[in-house]
């Protein structure tokens, strides 16, 4: 599971629109978003956000609340376009695995080979323990198109 708590903060929004992908994806994508928002009564000032992706199922659910709500609402389902490695945790550089657990979104690359990349902070606590020690690898991603070695590519247009 991916999880990320965020707060829309204008800062952050003017930071990224520098870039022109973002300025696109907002003019193409902000209006139906906000509306799904104001459908589910999530108020964007106040929101917080889960990302639960499902490997077997080749699907990452975009969930949301507001942050004096208990429950989170499912907003989207996105199809994960292509995979790489089998079911099972991600334990070393190279072996192609996507991670298993909790994890946080901890950067954000609007100028990747990938379009408009969410960096996962792999590898957790658990990883660091069960995993090879030195040669964990890292730079997973949820990001565009549709390649993978360990990412959840979920293609551009989404």
């Amino acid at each position: 599971m991916i999880s990320v708590a965020a707060q829309h903060t204008s800062s952050f929004k003017s930071q990224q629109q520098r870039y022109e992908r973002v300025r696109t994806a907002y003019s193409e994508k902000e209006n139906a978003m906000l509306q799904v928002l104001k459908d589910k009564n999530i108020e964007v000032s106040s929101m917080d956000i889960l990302l639960r992706a499902y490997k077997q199922e080749s699907e990452l659910e975009l969930w949301a609340k507001n942050k004096k709500d208990k429950q989170y609402t499912l907003l989207k389902t996105y199809k994960i376009c292509a995979s790489s490695g089998t079911l099972g945790p991600k334990r070393k550089q190279g072996d192609i695995q996507v991670p298993e657990g909790f994890y946080v979104i901890d950067r954000f690359n609007p100028v990747s080979n990938f379009y408009l990349s969410l960096g996962v902070s792999y590898p957790n606590a658990s990883d660091k323990i069960l995993g090879v020690k030195g040669a964990l690898g890292g730079d997973i991603f949820i990001h565009g198109n549709c390649v993978t070695i360990g990412c959840l590519p979920i293609s551009d247009d989404k």
